[in-house]
């Protein structure tokens, strides 16, 4: 049985420095992981909003200038069918196959689809290993992970960066070694 704690979590401010140890741990380990990421929309050096990513699955808005909505974050409208109709649905399909749970991100715009916020937390608080990103000033994230027990949490920054890589690495192999014996 392993050692390693079920629950890897990285605070962040940089969404660049985010976006590249998402994509290198899902570029590495997509086998065992499955969820979604948060990518952001930029077109030059102006971001336009973001999308929501499936690992392995399509891409979908999730918050733009361009879309009318009822909801909105800042100076975005929000798609929440994006969290409910593409994040969700590849969360409930990675929990089902076994797969570590990889939630990039989770933030103010995920807490405005209830749906996606109850059961993102259910699952956070399940027997299934996760991997989850959220912004730090997020309290209501900052919170519940500083209470959760057997969970790591790691602030992402440039000064501490190989540091999380190596972390985050060793964390993975371990599971995916276990996943891998469960297998035979």
């Amino acid at each position: 049985m392993s050692t390693a704690p079920l629950k890897l979590v990285f605070s962040f401010t940089d969404c660049a420095l985010k976006e590249r140890l998402s994509a290198r741990l899902c570029s590495a380990y997509g086998r065992w992981l499955g969820g979604f990421r948060t990518l952001e929309l930029r077109s030059g050096k102006k971001r336009e909003g973001f999308e929501i990513e499936a690992l392995g699955g399509e891409r979908t808005v999730l918050a733009s200038r361009a879309i009318v909505s009822r909801v909105s974050f800042n100076k975005y409208a929000l798609n929440l069918a994006a969290l409910e109709g593409t994040a969700l649905p590849a969360l409930e399909k990675a929990a089902a196959a076994g797969k570590v749970l990889f939630l990039d991100e989770l933030g103010p715009m995920a807490m405005k689809s209830e749906r996606f916020s109850a059961r993102a937390v259910e699952l956070l608080f399940s027997a299934s290993p996760c991997l989850a990103f959220y912004r730090r000033g997020s309290e209501v994230f900052e919170d519940a992970f500083s209470k959760m027990s057997d969970t790591v949490i790691i602030e992402l920054t440039e000064a501490g960066w190989a540091e999380a890589v190596a972390a985050a690495e060793a964390w993975l192999d371990r599971l995916a070694g276990e996943m891998e014996l469960n297998k035979k």
